[in-house]
């Protein structure tokens, strides 16, 4: 695939372009604005391609506005479990909207001199199968205000909320548009009240805005319906791994074969660490669904024993030398890259 010394991530260019394009058919046809979330991906040479196309970028920390910054998105939406005052007060005009996600957070710090339209953070309880790791809806959550305490905050001392703009709702998993269903159904019930007053929602990510069978015209059509009710909101959308979704692969070299044991010149603490942190089963180019008589487990060059990325059956045998590539790889692998046992950051290249 490359002369690119391994391990690298390889990003297809136009397969980047195909899934802006969709996202940029919804944010035109349904007049939404879709941010791009640097947590699951943010490298400097493809970000200015992303903002140009995208309406935004949401950030997290004062790296990541420089990011978005020099990558002249257009609006900036700024999201963390807790804030300082030092940061706050160091945030310039850059910042469009702010989420801030606890009470306690928005009594300290929503009188501050901020130039950002400020929201809060809801945690809307909802019960959905998403893996516990990373669920926004539990019931003990550290993200976002429980709904129905802040609903009864709100009505007990509406002026605490005079410079509330916004409700940040971040619920979903790889969700079909049945989940922004459930998701405005929700925002119907419980926030009627509340909504006249606002100038925006951010209904978070977890959409799976360019899955090949996403029901594009229906998420159009719930959209609608909304804006029919409530036409003074703008809606965000965060679909974070939606944008590069498909976008490319991973490239490991096989150092060494002991037994079954492929040895990697790679790791899953360093360049996979979501396989780490969420127990993910990469897919692999070569490989069947079926037992075959090239049977390995792929395992990382640390001396960590727990180093194993998975096993699988190959249709061939594999030999040193030879490359393993793991498909669909730009989502949030570059953004936890670490330097455990002195191994290298990969490379990147664009193809």
């Amino acid at each position: 695939m490359s002369n690119t010394p391994t391990p690298y991530f390889a990003m297809e260019h136009q397969r980047l372009i195909h899934n802006l394009e969709r996202l940029s058919y919804l944010e035109q046809h349904a007049d939404i604005k879709i941010l791009h979330t640097l947590k699951s991906f943010n490298h400097p040479s493809v970000l200015p391609t992303i903002a140009q196309r995208l309406s935004g970028i949401s950030v997290s920390s004062p790296q990541e506005i420089t990011m978005a910054t020099n990558a002249r998105a257009n609006h900036l939406h700024l999201y963390a479990p807790a804030f300082s005052e030092d940061f706050l007060s160091s945030l310039g005009r850059e910042i469009a909207t702010l989420s801030f996600n606890s009470l306690g957070q928005w009594e300290r710090f929503s009188s501050l001199p901020l130039h950002a339209s400020l929201g809060l953070r809801i945690n809307p309880k909802l019960h959905l199968p998403i893996p516990s790791y990373c669920n926004p809806n539990l019931d003990e959550s550290r993200l976002g205000v429980d709904s129905h305490h802040f609903i009864e905050q709100y009505h007990q001392s509406p002026n605490r909320f005079a410079k509330l703009e916004g409700l940040h709702l971040h619920a979903l998993f790889q969700s079909s548009v049945e989940g922004l269903s459930i998701l405005l159904d929700h925002c119907y019930q419980y926030y009627g009240e509340i909504l006249p007053q606002l100038q925006w929602l951010n209904l978070g990510g977890g959409h799976n805005f360019t899955d090949e069978g996403y029901d594009v015209a229906r998420y159009v059509s719930l959209i609608q319906t909304f804006k029919s009710h409530y036409p003074h909101i703008t809606l965000y959308f965060e679909p974070g791994e939606s944008v590069i979704k498909d976008t490319g692969v991973f490239v490991a070299t096989v150092l060494d074969i002991v037994d079954y044991n492929v040895i990697l010149d790679t790791s899953i603490e360093t360049h996979l660490l979501d396989v780490a942190i969420v127990n993910k089963r990469l897919n692999v180019q070569g490989t069947s669904s079926s037992a075959t008589p090239h049977y390995y487990a792929l395992t990382g060059n640390s001396c960590l024993q727990g180093d194993i990325i998975g096993e699988y059956f190959f249709h061939t045998p594999l030999k040193i030398g030879d490359k393993v590539i793991f498909e669909d790889m730009m989502g949030y692998s570059m953004v936890k890259m670490t330097q455990f046992n002195g191994m290298k950051p990969a490379n990147f290249i664009i193809i």
